[in-house]
């Protein structure tokens, strides 16, 4: 008998204290669900089940108290101990389930430990200020990019502010004017921008990020030099490429002047043909020879104080071919140098070639374009022209200026040049 008291005594406090861990169980899950705003239905089964774990443990306490007096266990607690049991059991199966849940629901809810950590991984500095300016949430990356401006931490937005417009102090160069970028210490360039947001309630907070353009920097540092080089390249080969125009240019020149020294020869030696003849016209020999002499003349009086154009004109007399010009040269030296090379090669083209005796410039300028045609009176090509030899060296100078060269073949020879005036503007830009 007395072993079945003891027996009865283990059971009742097994089932007390299961029943009071039960309750403890229950009111930490009813504290997180409701700290974590889970849905209302799951709170109120899990205050439900407080309730009735609450008022099952003070039963059991009166009624295991007034059995210990000596009290009938049925007229006190009218229900075999084994459906308490069963019901415990139930209510614990039901807690387990639910700490699984809150486990599960707590791994996959973002926190605010959670949403800090993920901005301290973050490689920009950013930082949210509220109303009144002070710090609500900021990253590491910002709090060290501060430090470096300000020697301090950061607390107010109107600091933040402060230290970047006095940022040379502290060994920070600010890049541009127009933006705010900033080259620090450590060689790293970062840009800075300020930007409103809302959250859901409606409450306005300043967004202060710092941008990582490091490589961005560099790049454009690198794109600057290289812009730089080819334009030096540029150069020169526009200056090789002018030295090749002007070699032609002498070349093909050298050649018409060869041909009338070869004329003045032929003159001779025809004159000298007609002494040994008996009768003989000496008017044929006499007009080519004089012809030579002539030209020869006029090349020898070249003056070499005047200009290229002059220069032109005094070659053209030279090769016996008369200019009619209208219009005059561009202000734009390299405009008019370019008019020049054009009018050589079309004097010893039409001369070479087409036996040309006159040259007809037209120059034209409005607020445009620059524009030069040029036609002789010489024999029409055979067959379409194409850009060979002086024609090509000029089309390719042509080119490097932006320019257009057109070549009319039929029904006579025409070269037109034109420029627009657009690319002196953006030049100066």
């Amino acid at each position: 008998m007395q072993t079945f008291y003891l027996s009865y005594k283990a059971m009742q406090t097994l089932l007390m204290t299961a029943v009071l861990l039960s309750l403890i169980v229950t009111l930490f899950l009813l504290l997180m669900f409701y700290d974590m705003r889970i849905d209302k239905r799951r709170w109120h089964w899990n205050i439900f089940a407080f309730l009735f774990l609450f008022f099952l443990l003070n039963h059991l306490a009166y009624s295991f108290g007034q059995i210990d007096k000596g009290e009938n266990y049925y007229e006190v607690l009218p229900v075999p101990i084994w459906v308490i049991w069963c019901i415990v059991s139930i209510i614990d199966f039901l807690l387990i389930w639910e700490g699984i849940r809150l486990r599960r629901i707590t791994k996959e809810q973002v926190g605010q430990n959670s949403i800090q950590e993920a901005m301290n991984l973050l490689p920009i500095g950013i930082c949210y200020f509220n109303s009144n300016g002070a710090v609500k949430l900021a990253n590491t990356q910002m709090y060290r990019l501060f430090r470096v401006l300000a020697h301090r931490d950061l607390q107010k937005l109107s600091e933040l502010r402060d230290a970047l417009h006095t940022s040379t102090q502290n060994g920070v160069t600010r890049l541009t004017d127009k933006k705010e970028m900033y080259l620090f210490p450590d060689g790293k360039a970062w840009d800075y921008q300020e930007n409103e947001v809302k959250d859901s309630d409606g409450n306005v907070y300043t967004e202060a990020v710092f941008m990582d353009i490091t490589k961005q920097y560099h790049e454009k540092i690198n794109l600057t030099k290289q812009t730089e080089k080819l334009k030096k390249i540029s150069k020169e080969l526009r200056y090789l490429s002018d030295n090749v125009l002007i070699l032609t240019r002498e070349r093909e020149v050298l050649a018409a002047k060869t041909k009338l020294h070869d004329q003045m020869g032929a003159g001779l030696t025809a004159i000298r043909q007609s002494l040994m003849q008996e009768s003989a016209d000496y008017s044929d020999a006499v007009r080519l020879l004089r012809q030579a002499v002539n030209a020869i003349w006029n090349d020898n009086q070249y003056p070499l104080d005047e200009g290229e154009f002059e220069r032109f004109l005094q070659d053209a007399k030279t090769l016996g071919v008369k200019i009619e010009c209208l219009g005059s040269l561009p202000k734009d030296e390299e405009y008019a140098n370019i008019y020049i090379l054009a009018m050589r090669e079309c004097l010893t083209n039409g001369v070479c070639h087409a036996g040309a005796t006159e040259l007809s410039i037209a120059m034209q300028e409005n607020n445009d374009f620059y524009r030069i045609r040029i036609t002789n009176n010489g024999v029409a090509p055979e067959k379409e022209v194409v850009p060979q030899g002086g024609l090509y060296n000029l089309s390719r100078h042509i080119f490097d200026y932006s320019g257009e060269m057109h070549i009319q073949s039929m029904p006579y020879f025409a070269l037109t040049i034109t420029f627009q005036k657009e690319r002196e503007s953006k030049e100066k830009e």
